[in-house]
């Protein structure tokens, strides 16, 4: 009986036991899960962490672009001080003072330079009127026309050429585009002018004006292939082209031919001149050009 009424409390405790354990399971579970109130606000920082990270794409775009804005500035510093250093060799050769007795194009004779068959030039003229008018001291008097020795000579291709260089010298862009212009006009087909399309196509570019350098350096390669300025030629079209790409967002059919441009000057002027050849590669790193 004894050990009967042992083992029954025995049993009877371990009921208790149990049962008190399933009673606290349920405030135990209740003591692991987040209150109600808490849910709004995990909701709340997740709102705001992915505003954060908007935030910070837009502000990786927005670097980009004034990257690649930095990056156009850069390129075209790098442009117009090259076009600098180019112009102020142009500047040093029209410095550079002739030899003795030597005649400068458009120039007039040195001072002690004699003339045989001039006569006293017609008082009242200026310097460039006496250099046309010279044979005039060998006409007899009276027959000179009323009125001729006061009409304005045409200017020659000598002069012409050599103010628009002055000009291009000194930096005067709009006019040595112009002073280019009417040599053109006026002198065609002479031995300065394929000089002259050059330097004309140069000012359009270096006054941004990309379409028509473009076709300025187009038509000089067309019509002088293989001029001593061709190589050049060739790498400021590429600049005009990437120029025109620019301006219309980077057109990618302008951007290939820029590129083409600049990339196949090895294989047309094997012999450029370094400084083209180190311009081309500039010029095409710059477009961000395929090797």
């Amino acid at each position: 009986m004894t050990n009967r009424s042992a083992s029954f409390q025995t049993r009877l405790a371990a009921c208790f036991a149990a049962a008190g354990f399933l009673l606290a399971a349920p405030a135990l579970a209740q003591t692991q899960l987040p209150p109600p109130s808490q849910y709004g606000s995990a909701d709340a920082r997740q709102d705001r962490i992915e505003e954060l990270q908007q935030q910070l794409t837009d502000q990786t775009a927005e670097n980009e672009r004034l990257q690649y804005e930095l990056n156009q500035r850069d390129r075209e510093i790098q442009r117009l001080r090259s076009m600098v250093g180019e112009l102020a060799g142009v500047n040093q050769q029209l410095a550079t003072p002739p030899a003795d007795g030597a005649v400068t194009p458009g120039g007039n004779a040195p001072p002690n330079a004699p003339r045989a068959d001039v006569g006293p030039a017609p008082s009242g003229l200026n310097s460039a009127q006496q250099a046309n008018t010279g044979t005039l001291g060998t006409i007899p008097a009276g027959t000179a026309t009323p009125g001729a020795a006061a009409t304005t000579p045409a200017p020659t291709a000598d002069d012409l050429y050599s103010r628009a260089q002055s000009l291009l010298a000194a930096g005067r862009y709009p006019d040595a585009e112009s002073a280019f212009a009417e040599f053109l006009e006026r002198y065609p087909n002479v031995v300065q002018t394929p000089n002259a399309r050059f330097w004309y196509a140069f000012t359009l570019l270096a006054r941004n004006n990309y379409g028509d350098a473009a076709s300025s350096f187009a038509q000089y390669l067309q019509r002088t292939p293989q001029g001593p300025r061709a190589p050049e030629a060739q790498v400021r079209l590429g600049m005009a082209l990437a120029g025109m790409a620019r301006d219309g967002n980077n057109d990618a059919a302008e951007l290939r031919q820029a590129c083409g441009a600049f990339n196949s000057l090895a294989t047309r002027y094997p012999d450029a001149p370094r400084n083209v050849r180190d311009l081309a590669t500039r010029e095409a790193r710059a477009a961000n050009c395929p090797a």
